[in-house]
Parts: structure tokens; sequence; C-alpha cells
């Protein structure tokens, strides 16, 4: 970026702190963002549309840094020189090298830069523009606003470039002391409630703390539609038919009284509409299903429910993860990731939404054979109880889901159910008033009848969730206490208790890097940030700190 001196600094956008927490522990993802300029641009034209996307936004020159009292803060810089690379190589193959120059790289919480730029040239034209971004500055929504601001830059000569009056860092600090302080409080009051009615988990592993993964996509040209009719009937959104449905399904091969579905939501004011930055978030959306209630029934408590939640979702993920503890402590019992949505509302699906009834049941009945695959991947420890992930987009005339489930949780007729169901369900649903659970499971026939899960195959166990225990050697009673030092000085805190964990203390997770870095400057390694958010005992995480040699 030219090394931009340093504009300003602001806390972390309460929506930031995930993907901030990721970036720290490795599993932050990488947007890319593509476009192609018909007709092609010249080189230097190119360069300097790339150079008005860092003028114009704040969050493309963001970094994240440690103050002098532990707590990250996201640093803006000035607008640099854009540095970007450039392929002159024809071939498809050497291009898609090319490409995974840029976007497979992780980034990290120590990078000052979190966006790499790219351009594929034929001769001085450039025929594709390309942009790599961290999650934890950048969203799916922020990736539609560059799309457009890319096609108009590359249609005009202006290099008029200006930043947006209201940016990222705006809206973190009117989370802590601004316009949004007061709904911000008044998500965490929510939440703290909230977090009494949410399940802990909704099936029993077959084997704990293992994740072997299944990694599975389902394509339809008939769901889209058909969530859209369902929806109209029902004066709701796609997002919470499609929502409704895996509820039901949840419902149906749990048994359980209630179901959860974490789902994401946008996270923005109409101010920060056309912002980019980091706002999304995740939010688990709770539903009573104990007297088995029918779907649209179902849907009418879902679209309640998710009004309910999409309206406090103001506040910090991380605060957000603390909520929880405390309710996974007062239980005794610690919560699962479970099931996660993750439906993204296209521009695709918005077209959809504008044609009539009969153009849709059209649609329905010309649908063809829907593709459907699935296949294992790899095994590794599971320390979120996670159950499937559904990522659903509407894109070239179908809907397209992408999903990984946990087979030692969800057999593969269940993980089939999870895909295919919807539609299956749906498309008897319209045909009449309304569906009971249990002709909803009649439905889908044997999918969702007794599970036989896979097991794992011999020299596939990937060991504790918790990682391995540390030597009960001479060294434990000095770690131990340079771990309670660390947090103590950071929280000023009189008296840490040893078996207590992290959050019990009164430890906040934002801190947990600056214990980390204590404890790195006292030549003690071994902690990653994930274990500070788990129920377990500062004394037996310090059984896992080793001396640097």
């Amino acid at each position: 970026m030219g090394g931009g001196t340093e504009v300003r600094r602001a806390p972390l956008g309460g929506a930031q702190q995930f993907e901030w927490w990721k970036l720290l522990t490795g599993t932050c993802n990488r947007i890319t963002v593509a476009y192609r300029p018909d007709p092609p641009i010249p080189h230097h034209r190119a360069v300097a549309v790339l150079r008005g996307l860092l003028v114009r936004h704040e969050a493309l020159r963001t970094a994240f840094r440690l103050d002098g009292a532990g707590m990250p803060v996201q640093v803006v810089h000035a607008p640099g020189e854009p540095v970007v690379r450039v392929c002159d190589e024809d071939s498809d193959a050497a291009r898609e090298a090319f490409r995974r120059t840029l976007t497979e790289p992780p980034f990290t919480d120590a990078d000052t830069e979190l966006v790499r730029f790219g351009v594929v040239r034929s001769g001085d034209l450039a025929v594709e523009l390309l942009m790599v971004v961290s999650h934890a500055v950048f969203d799916g929504h922020s990736e539609r606003i560059v799309l457009a601001e890319l096609a108009e830059a590359c249609r005009t000569t202006s290099d008029d470039h200006r930043p947006g009056s209201y940016q990222h860092a705006d809206s973190a600090l009117d989370e802590e002391s601004g316009e949004l302080l007061g709904s911000r409080a008044a998500a965490e009051r929510f939440w703290r409630e909230e977090a009494r009615r949410i399940p802990a988990r909704l099936f029993d592993p077959l084997r704990p703390g293992v994740f072997q993964r299944y990694g599975a996509s389902y394509r339809s040209a008939a769901l889209a539609p058909a969530l859209v009719l369902a929806a109209r009937r029902h004066h709701t959104s796609p997002a919470v038919v499609y929502s409704a449905l895996v509820h039901a399904l949840l419902a149906i091969m749990s048994g359980a009284p209630a179901t959860v579905v974490s789902s994401h939501f946008v996270g923005r004011t109409s101010r920060e509409r056309d912002v980019v930055g980091c706002y999304h978030c995740i939010l688990p959306t709770t539903v009573d299903v104990s007297d088995r209630p029918s779907l649209g029934t179902l849907i009418e408590r879902l679209r309640l429910r998710t009004f309910q939640v999409q309206s406090r979702y103001r506040l910090g993920q991380l605060a957000l993860r603390e909520i929880l503890a405390a309710e996974e402590r007062r239980r005794d019992i610690a919560f699962a990731a479970g099931t996660t949505v993750n439906f993204d509302h296209s521009p695709e699906l918005t077209e959809l939404q504008r044609r009539g009834d009969q153009e849709l049941s059209d649609l329905l009945t010309r649908a063809g054979e829907l593709e459907l695959a699935m296949g294992r991947c790899e095994t590794t420890p599971d320390r979120t109880g996670f159950d499937a992930y559904l990522m659903s987009t509407v894109e070239s005339g179908a809907m397209w889901i992408l999903a990984s489930f946990n087979s030692m949780v969800l057999d593969p007729g269940r993980m089939r159910a999870l895909l295919a169901g919807p539609e299956r369900i749906l498309r008897a649903y319209l045909d009449s008033p309304d569906l009971t659970l249990d002709q909803v499971a009649a439905r889908l026939g044997g999918d969702i009848g007794d599970p036989a899960l896979v097991d794992l195959g011999p020299g596939e166990d990937p060991g504790p969730a918790d990682g391995p225990d540390g030597d009960r050697d001479a060294g434990r009673p000095a770690a131990a206490r340079a771990l309670r030092e660390a947090v103590a000085e950071l929280h000023r805190l009189d008296h840490v208790e040893p078996e207590r964990c992290y959050l019990a203390t009164g430890g906040r997770l934002l801190l947990v890097p600056a214990v980390l870095a204590r404890l790195a400057a006292a030549g003690w390694s071994g902690l990653a940030p994930d274990d500070f958010a788990r129920p377990v005992p500062l004394s037996r995480l310090a059984e896992r700190l080793r001396r640097n040699r």
C-alpha cells in the first residue's frame, strides 16, 4: 500500500470481533473480488481504479494492533499507492496459478496490510482486476459494493476519488460512545436473557471431540421459486422459510423440545448500507417445538423470533461468547455450535421475487433433476460441537447449497435430508393448506430413520480436542504462576483462582492476545487463543505451557 501513515484508531466493531478472533487462530477466511472489464482497459487505468478503492474505503487500509492496555484496536492508514501484482501469461493454467498466489496465503493479525491486488493483462490491457481481502475487514455485502464501484470506475475516466463520509471505524466509535451505544446495551440485555432459552446440544455425537467432515453440494432449479412462493404465503422472506425447514428437520431428527439454528445477518443500519467493512454477524435463533407445530405454524414462529433476534444484533460477538460462557457455567454444560445457515440474498433471488405467482409455479413445473454430491474429507479435533453448516445462494438460474457435516453427529441419510429435504417438503406444502411434522417426516421416507453413523477408520483418531496435557514436571508451578500473573496484571485483579476458567475469573476475550504476549515475553508458549474461551481451569491450561528455548 505504499506505507501509508496512521490516520486514526478505533475499537473493534462488534461484528468485526468474531473475524478478528479467527484471524488470531488462523481460521479467518479471505474474500476474493474479481472483475473483468468489458472492454479491457489500459493497465495504468486499472491501477488508478484500484487506487480509488483505497482512497474511498478506510477498511481496505486497516490493520490491527494492541494498545498500551493490551486492548485490540483497528488502525486506519492514509491511502498510498496500491501494490499491484501482474500476470502477463495467456494460458488458463498460468492465470489460475497467479490467482492462487493472491488467494491462498493466509493473512495474520500481525500483517500491516489485509488486502492484496492483482491484474491479469493481455498486452498492455487489463482483462481482470483482482482484490483479495481478509474477512476481518470485509464482508460479503462489501463485495457487492466494490463490484458495483469497479464496474462504474472502469466505464469512466475520472480519477476524482473521494473518501466516503461515513466509514467502518465510525461505526465502531458509535457503538462505544455514540448513537449506537444504546443499541449495544439493549442487545446485551436481550442476549443475557435469551441465553437461558438456547438448547445446549441437539444430538449426542458418536465420538465427542472429533470432527469427521463430509463436504456436500446440492443444486436445484426448483428450490428458489418454491421458497419465494412460500414466503409470500407467510409475508416473510425466503431466508426465514428456508431456516424454518431446517428447524423442522432438526426437530424431527432430534426429538428435542426446542431447536436452535445460528444464522447470518447483514448487521447494518441504513447509514451503513454502502459502507465497506465487516458488519455481518452470526446469531443463534431458538424456536419452541415442544407442541410439534405444523410447518405453517413453525414458519410463523420463526418469523417472529427472527425479528426479535435481528433487532438485537448490535453487540460484540466476543461479548456474546462471554454471555454464553456464563450460561454454560450456570448449567454446567458446554454449548455446541450445532447447525449454522448462511442464506445469501443474491441479486438473482431479488429478481425472482419480482416475478408473479404463475411464472414461479411454471418454474417449479419445468425444473429438472436436482444434483447432489457428497464426499468424506478430513478428520480433525472438534472444539466447538460442530453439526452442520449450510451455505445457500441463487445464481445462474439455480439454487446452490454448499454444506459441511460432522459424520460423528449426522449419518449420510440425515445429511441428504438436510440438503434435499427442504425442496421435497416445500413441493408438498405448496399443494396443501399445511403439513404436520409427522407428514414432513413421511415425505422424507427412510432418510431420517435410525442413524448409522460412520465411525473412524484405522489411524484416524485426531487426538483430544483440548490438545495434549502438559508434562507434570518441575516447571509446572512456574508456568501456573506466570499465567496467573499475566491474567491478573492485564485485568487489574488482586487474586486469580487457578481452578476457575479464564472467563470465570473475569477475563475478557479481547485481552487474550495481550495475555499471550505477556507469557511470550516471560519465555512461555504452548497456548492458543481458543484455549481461553473454553471452560478449562487455568491450572490445566498452565500444564500446556512450555519454556521457549
